[in-house]
This record gives C-alpha cells, structure tokens and sequence, in this order.
C-alpha cells in the first residue's frame, strides 16, 4: 500500500483516544451510554476491516483493528457481565439504612 504508514496512524491515534472510553469503563463498569447496535456495529466494522486488512498484507490496518477488537470484546464482556460500580454502590448504601 502506498500509504500505509499514514492508516497505521491514524490507527495508533484512534487507539490512543478509544483507550480513555475503556479505562472509563474499567473504573465504573457503566456501558449504559453504549447501544447494543454501536457494539454489535463496530465489533462487525472492526472484523471486516482486519480482514481487509489481512488480505493485503496491510500491517497498519489490521493491527490496530485488532487492537480495537479486544477492546470491544472487553465492552462486550462488561455489559454482558456487569453492573455500573456507582450503581451497585448505591444499592448497597440503600440496604444499609
């Protein structure tokens, strides 16, 4: 690819910003702002763009995509799996008085 070195880029800055919405997610467990479709979307975005990726032989694009897949995989997983900490925390002062 011509221009690989500008995707890889824009990949690294990509992961560098996604990087703040999941340690957010990691300190309070809250994905209630994330749709299910903007994760089924993007989890599908990501995946064909890996393949593209990997296709071309484009290390710029499929490392970073896949990067962003074991991100949203960790989404995943916390919406499945978890409730908000804020809101376990507050039942949990509601018990007690």
């Amino acid at each position: 690819m011509k221009f690989e070195a500008l995707v890889g880029i824009a990949g690294i800055l990509g992961l560098v910003s996604f990087s703040t919405l999941i340690q957010k997610i990691y300190d309070t467990h809250n994905t209630t702002s994330l749709p299910w479709t903007w994760v089924a979307l993007n989890i599908t975005a990501q995946l064909l763009s890996m393949i593209y990726g990997i296709a071309n032989g484009a290390y710029g694009i499929y490392i970073p995509n896949s990067l962003f897949l074991l991100g949203l995989l960790y989404i995943l997983y916390v919406k499945v799996m978890h409730k908000p900490k804020n809101e376990k925390e507050a039942k949990e002062r509601n018990k007690q008085m």
